[in-house]
């Protein structure tokens, strides 16, 4: 029969082989699964990809064919090739893909082609094909439009022959046709007297091949016009649209699930060898875990007798301490089996250990007297107050405990287990247990008998603990009990000796006293990432580092949650930049975070005393001052200097006042008008608005709209400007000018806002102005910020007639392609494209430019800033609709526009 020992073995050993056989059959189903799924999703993708490409050339042949000046120009009785050409440029080689562009009329065939970008003088010879093979394409694209409520063109798959321009000789080509009849985009506006058509084109060349096999991650793409092997290679069918096979889209067959198969076996075999050794020892672990079991078990018993002892020992709190560390020192010895144990005491400073008392049970020596000082032990007592206990088995290599090699050596100490003595919350001293067996290991079972024990040691020393509580008061008051570094009071106390000496010594000028204020920016968002714990460890570590970063005599503080404050020393100004360049290096340094790295933002300031302040209050106060700057200068500390504080002053107050300023009053409106230049007359006005603040003066828009959209102001002051030029503008369409229009600048915040439309609704029906009176001005930056709310908002101006205007043209972020799809009213032209016109050539062709792209967008033009009368009427000359400028009017407050309005004549633009 079978040994009992080996049965576990056995049946271990069946369900592996079970195991490895029902997952070797679950891999080989998997591997066959994975190859088809492979195969069907590359054949997928790639016909996904072909249909894309050629949906891309669809598309882009639409935004051609369907174009009203296009239909215009092409469609005529003699079609105007030179306006095409110039419109179908090289670039739909370049930007589009388009390889081959032709223009096709059904009775005298192709017109103009451009192959490569490149305009051919044969346009005929570009795609050779049969009179009646032209007429079945041209057939099918007007079939194909008749049925296509959409307007897309009509595409398909093309194969034909033609001669290889390098070795002269015929082959067969493929290539992807879109093909249709140019149309205006207004479905009510005539063709033209002649329908002509566009079509686009691209070959399935090699390099297209060669794009779409490394987008799939495949070796090579192959066109074949025959049959491929199978079983070497993959095949897609290429078909035209009446289902004929056309060509052949080959590829090399891959396996990935057979590959993964042959890697499975072998490491299969090793995961069974090594489950088999795994089981041979988790046998044997499971033996000499059972016998560990039993003894932890004794020594257990054994320990809580003798805790029972220890605290029965203690008589009352008079006792002395000698009195009772020597009636259980021989007890703790005699149980962790140790020839010695010992009973330290820190110092009140935490830089001695004195050890009270003692006993060597091998000679019966009593030990006591001895004293370990920080300045050759620092390393042992750093390790002491850094955990509840110190566990070493290999005394003579524990980095920890190099200054004591010495000591524990003289006295034949192979393996150390201290355990600290807490009083109120404190390490008050160590309890020692000193082992000379070679490599004895500490269980966890009698290091927490060792803790049990300093446990009852700290109660005895209690009494002596109250002795200290001043102590701790102090610490309390003027230290961090998070990070145990001193807090702000401390470090104002340390600035105001450090003024004091030097003031009393005469000595003011000798070494500048410099503070270093540090934010840890983003501490929300790493609590919130990491988790509160986390975020803990981060202020202590950056702690720890700028504990390390300091010298004699300088204090490192935590002033807030996230900040620190920094006492430095130097020589002069210079060295103090360059102790904060060399703190903000080490800050830069990654903190490991849950394992992952995290680079701390911080923002750094500095003040030095007496250079920058005479008091210590004002040093701290001064480095914040630098601290809140340098948020503002993000990668760089800044020096504090006088103007940071008049600054921040002014532009928090101006922040505070700028919330009143609306209710007070102290908002007003100007209107500078412009004229059409097709009449010289006044067509309307622009509503800038001022702040004259009731102390300060005027104070420019360029200092107050960025505080109001800081702060949220913006909203309620852009509704008192609607208000307030809606109400103007109906008494002057009333007074002076029927078609009078307000131009009202709003913020991108204020289109944000869900309500908008509503209530510039609200306000012109209050006034009972039409939305057509009213035009609305916004920055390019709208093409960043194309949001549903803005959306929304557009849809709904636009549906009461207002005009959408885009302001300073030209410096912003819209182009042409975006402004197609975006339509707006009117484009202003910014005053730094007109300043050198007429006289500059290049400045006067962008401008034309300008006003003809706008008009190809609908849109009409305002020249803005026009300060002379060459240059209004070169605008005149050129199309431009409008002018504003000082040359007609600078801006006026609203009485003085009245009289503008009623005094107003032509503008003279004819020379």
């Amino acid at each position: 029969m079978l040994n009992k020992r080996f049965r576990p073995l056995l049946l271990l050993l069946l369900l592996l082989l079970l195991g490895l056989a029902g997952i070797w059959q679950i891999a080989r189903s998997a591997a066959r699964e994975l190859d088809s799924a492979t195969h069907n999703l590359v054949q997928q993708g790639l016909e996904q990809e072909l249909l894309r490409q050629r949906r891309q050339l669809a598309t882009n042949l639409a935004d051609y064919a369907l174009w009203n000046d296009m239909a215009i120009h092409v469609n005529a009785l003699q079609p105007d090739l030179a306006w095409l050409n110039d419109n179908l440029t090289p670039s739909i080689y370049h930007n589009l893909g388009v390889q081959l562009a032709l223009l096709i009329d059904k009775e005298r065939g192709v017109l103009l082609g451009r192959q490569h970008g490149v305009l051919a003088g044969d346009p005929g010879r570009l795609l050779p094909l049969s009179p009646a093979q032209w007429q079945l394409l041209l057939r099918n694209a007007d079939r194909y439009a008749a049925a296509n409520q959409y307007g897309q063109p009509f595409s398909q798959l093309l194969q034909y022959n033609a001669l290889n321009p390098q070795s002269g000789q015929p082959e067969t080509r493929l290539l992807m046709l879109s093909l249709q009849r140019i149309s205006p985009e207004d479905p009510q506006q005539l063709p033209g007297p002649v329908p002509r058509y566009l079509l686009f084109a691209r070959h399935l060349d090699s390099n297209l091949l060669q794009q779409i096999a490394t987008s799939y991650g495949l070796p090579s793409l192959t066109l074949n016009f025959g049959a491929s092997n199978p079983a070497v290679e993959e095949v897609l069918p290429l078909k035209n649209n009446s289902g004929q096979n056309l060509a052949y889209l080959s590829w090399p067959t891959q396996s990935p699930g057979q590959a993964l198969l042959q890697r499975v076996l072998p490491q299969s075999l090793i995961l069974l060898s090594t489950v088999l050794l795994l089981g041979l020892l988790v046998l044997r672990t499971a033996r000499r875990l059972q016998q560990r079991q039993q003894q932890q078990a004794e020594r257990q018993r054994q320990q809580g007798q003798v805790l029972q002892q220890l605290v029965s020992l203690r008589h009352d709190d008079q006792q002395e301490l000698d009195d009772y560390l020597a009636e259980m020192l021989p007890l703790l010895a005699q149980t962790l089996a140790i020839s010695r144990v010992s009973v330290w005491q820190f110092s009140n400073d935490r830089k001695e250990l004195q050890c009270l008392a003692g006993i060597n049970t091998l000679t019966g020596e009593r030990l006591g007297g001895e004293v370990l000082d920080e300045s050759q032990h620092g390393d042992y007592l750093q390790a002491l107050q850094a955990d509840r206990y110190l566990a070493s088995s290999q005394t003579q290599d524990d980095p920890r405990l190099l200054s004591l090699r010495h000591y524990l050596y003289s006295r034949g100490v192979t393996a150390l287990l201290d355990a600290s003595i807490m009083v109120g919350g404190m390490h008050q001293g160590v309890l020692c247990a000193e082992s000379q067996t070679p490599r004895r290991e500490w269980q966890p079972d009698e290091i927490d008998f060792m803790c049990a024990a300093a446990n009852v040691i700290a109660l005895v020393m209690e009494s002596r603990a109250r002795l200290h509580a001043e102590g701790e008061l102090y610490r309390q008051f003027y230290y961090d009990r998070f990070t145990g570094l001193p807090n702000r009071t401390r470090l104002q106390m340390q600035l105001d000796e450090l003024v004091q000496q030097r003031q009393h010594s005469g000595q003011r000028e000798a070494q500048p006293v410099g503070c270093m204020m540090l934010a840890v920016e983003g501490l929300a968002n790493i609590n919130e990432l990491f988790g509160r714990d986390n975020g803990d460890l981060v202020i202590r570590e950056l702690g720890r580092r700028l504990e390390g970063s300091i010298g004699n005599g300088e204090m490192v503080a935590r002033s807030a949650d996230n900040r620190f404050a920094l006492q430095l020393l130097g020589q002069d100004e210079e060295q103090l930049s360059r102790r904060v360049d060399d703190i903000t290096t080490l800050l830069a340094k990654p903190l490991e975070v849950q394992g992952q790295p995290l680079f701390l933002r911080l923002s750094v300031g500095l003040a030095i005393y007496p250079h920058d302040c005479d008091e210590a209050e004002a040093i701290l106060e001064n480095a914040e001052a630098a601290l809140l700057l340098s948020r503002e200068s993000p990668g760089s500390w800044v020096r504090f200097h006088p103007d940071i504080n008049s600054n921040w002053r002014r532009r928090n107050r101006l922040q505070a006042d700028l919330r009143q300023a609306v209710a007070r009053g102290e908002l007003l409106l100007n209107y500078q008008p412009y004229v059409s230049l097709k009449s010289g007359k006044v067509a309307g006005a622009e509503a800038l608005v001022r702040w004259l603040h009731p102390e300060l003066g005027l104070i420019s828009p360029v200092d107050f709209i960025p505080l109001a959209e800081e702060s949220g102001v913006i909203h309620a002051l852009g509704e008192w400007v609607l208000q307030e030029g809606i109400r103007h503008a109906a008494q002057w369409r009333q007074q002076y000018l029927s078609s009078f229009v307000i131009s009202i600048n709003v913020s991108l915040l204020q289109l944000e806002d869900a309500r908008f439309a509503e209530v510039v609704a609200a306000i012109l029906a209050t006034h009972h102005l039409p939305g057509e009176a009213l035009e609305l001005e916004v920055t390019e930056g709208l093409a960043l910020r194309n949001t549903p709310a803005i959306d929304s908002n557009l849809q709904l101006l636009r549906a009461l007639g207002i005009a959408i205007a885009i302001d300073d043209f030209g410096t912003g972020y819209a182009s042409f392609s975006y402004l197609r799809r975006f339509p707006v009213e009117k484009l202003k032209i910014d005053k730094q494209f007109l300043d050198h016109v007429p006289e500059n050539d290049s400045s006067s062709n962008l401008v034309r430019m300008i006003v003809a792209m706008g008009h190809t967008l609908g849109a009409s033009v305002t020249g803005e800033g026009i300060e002379n009368i060459q240059q209004a009427r070169f605008l005149a000359q050129h199309g431009c609709d409008y002018a504003q400028g000082y040359l007609i009017s600078k801006p006026l407050p609203a009485n003085a526009l009245e009289q503008f309005l009623a005094a107003a004549r032509p503008l003279q633009l004819q020379p």
